[in-house]
């Protein structure tokens, strides 16, 4: 959920070592510095485009949450929404692509007990085949067995993908669909279920999952009441409908898509955004034995509605270290729900849902002293430090990072952040350093669906003993 609310593919040295899972201790030493102070995240995104499935997050109506291609529903009551482009390059036809990431988080507000939600891929060709790897995971609530923190499908998709070996973790089952997506050599030439996904009403569901195809492929997310839960069904209801309220109803259950003109604030995204990884580094130089340094993480600029277009406030270059998020290929930029046009989704993939972060952080430590140096992450919603915010809510972070520290991989970090009760602070990672020592950390983490933003990563030293 937008504000209450990923793949280094295994390369060589991450399979140098099995690992095990760890929460790592949360407190800090340091007080949380102000958002202000923090700097910019160096760093660039790049790789495939990423097709985000976000809105409406709470689903009410059957039919289709997101297409790679334009839908005229058959039903005239019913509502239209409109693609922005469906050019989306690599060679292929409108509406189709050959290399992409997904990601899904959606909850089913009043489809009933038993409804489906899919991900159906099928040629871009009638009569063609296409061959396909995916890589990833889809997981619904009814097998997590909870949405709290540390147990809920949008943290359970990223320890899946992140843990040694891959797969899906112990405490989650397979009952209602949830799955480790690890194929090869898929060949298809008709609809194709990627996800099939079975929730109740109040449940959740998430998905993250990397494509590539020798072939284009449409993509299309769909949601079903139980009646309807089969593939053919879901297809058919995928091309004469969409999930959303009818007409006129206000801005339905999609909730404010931009914002009002006279506010400012973020939508949700629904579209194919132009990235799916955030890959930087930095070195660190620790000039104080006692020191804090941090830098900004999922910054972004808030939209504005202004007339028919919902734009950034203030302009800002995107992607950027100021607004980590990537510009649409194609999103829904209007629908005929009651709400003006231009309001339907985000023009950016604001909160970087499903986004693979790949950062290296070199620190040295120049002092004289040994000092304990803590990678760490907090939250700072409304861009105040957690312990001043009103906005309490069950998590404002909540996701799993892998660490490579001089070439050795460390056990999995649980990073969980609840404000304003704590903890405020939560470790990535940490060493005792010892004077003119240098620590490379590789870190790798991706953006789940739960989350408040912006964040900050920080780095706190305190002097101790040397051993």
């Amino acid at each position: 959920m937008l504000f209450y609310n990923h793949l280094k593919y295994h390369s060589v040295k991450y399979l140098l070592v099995i690992i095990s899972f760890a929460i790592i201790g949360f407190p800090s030493a340091q007080a949380q510095p102000a958002f202000g102070s923090l700097q910019d995240l160096p760093g660039r995104m790049e790789g495939a485009p990423m097709i985000i499935s976000n809105n409406p997050e709470s689903v009410n109506r059957e039919g289709l949450i997101l297409g790679t291609m334009q839908m005229s529903p058959q039903d005239p009551n019913t509502v239209r929404r409109t693609l922005s482009s469906t050019d989306y390059g690599q060679n292929c036809p409108a509406g189709s692509l050959r290399e992409f990431a997904f990601y899904m988080h959606h909850f089913n507000q009043n489809l009933g007990n038993g409804a489906r939600f899919y991900v159906l891929l099928e040629p871009a060709t009638a009569g063609s085949s296409v061959t396909f790897n995916a890589y990833g995971a889809a997981i619904s609530e009814l097998d997590t067995g909870s949405l709290d923190a540390g147990k809920s499908p949008s943290y359970a998709v990223g320890l899946a993908i992140l843990k040694s070996p891959a797969g899906l973790p112990n405490t989650v089952g397979t009952a209602n669909g949830s799955t480790f997506v690890k194929l090869f050599d898929q060949t298809i030439s008709g609809v194709f279920a990627l996800v099939n996904l079975r929730t109740d009403n109040s449940k959740s569901v998430d998905a993250r999952i990397k494509v590539r195809a020798n072939g284009c492929l449409t993509v299309r997310v769909v949601a079903t009441r139980a009646v309807n839960g089969s593939v053919a069904l879901a297809n058919s209801l995928s091309k004469r409908a969409y999930a959303w309220g009818n007409v006129p109803s206000g801005q339905g259950p999609g909730g404010a898509p931009c914002t009002d003109p006279d506010n400012i604030g973020w939508g949700r995204p629904a579209g194919i955004y132009q990235y799916e990884i955030w890959r930087g580094g930095l070195s660190v130089p620790i000039n104080s034995a006692n020191s804090s340094q941090g830098w900004e993480l999922l910054l972004a600029p808030p939209n504005q509605q202004v007339g028919s277009d919902c734009r950034m406030n203030p302009s800002t270059t995107t992607p950027s270290s100021n607004s980590q998020r990537s510009p649409a290929l194609g999103y829904y930029y209007t629908n005929t729900s009651g709400a003006s046009e231009g309001r339907d989704s985000d023009p950016w993939s604001t909160a970087n849902y499903g986004v693979e972060y790949q950062l290296n952080f070199a620190a040295f430590n120049q002092t004289a002293q040994c000092v304990d140096a803590k990678l760490q992450l907090s939250s700072y919603p409304g861009q105040q430090p957690c312990a001043d915010s009103a906005a309490s809510a069950s998590r404002h972070y909540d996701g799993v990072f892998k660490v490579t520290e001089n070439g050795t991989l460390k056990p999995l970090a649980r990073v969980f952040t609840k404000c304003p009760a704590g903890p405020r602070v939560s470790t990535i990672t940490s060493k005792i350093m010892q004077p003119q020592e240098l620590v490379d950390w590789d870190v790798q983490f991706f953006i789940p669906g739960l989350i408040s933003i912006p964040a900050g990563i920080l780095l706190n030293t305190t002097p101790v003993a040397c051993n």
